[in-house]
């Protein structure tokens, strides 16, 4: 009795709370895996600028 009447007690808040958080997690974990792809991009992008353009410290060979 005492159990039930824990799970009822604001039961359609409880609910809407539940369905709230499943939501926040859903957007945040998309916008990790966003940031995680841009900083992937963002490293091979870097990595193929330094292969394309050396830089110009370097004394050339003769």
């Amino acid at each position: 009795m005492i159990m039930n009447s824990w799970f009822l007690n604001n039961f359609w808040i409880k609910i809407i709370s539940l369905i709230l958080a499943v939501i926040t997690w859903f957007y945040v974990n998309e916008e990790l895996i966003k940031e995680k792809q841009m900083t992937k991009q963002l490293y091979k992008s870097s990595v193929i600028n330094q292969i394309q353009n050396p830089s110009h410290d370097k004394k050339p060979v003769k």
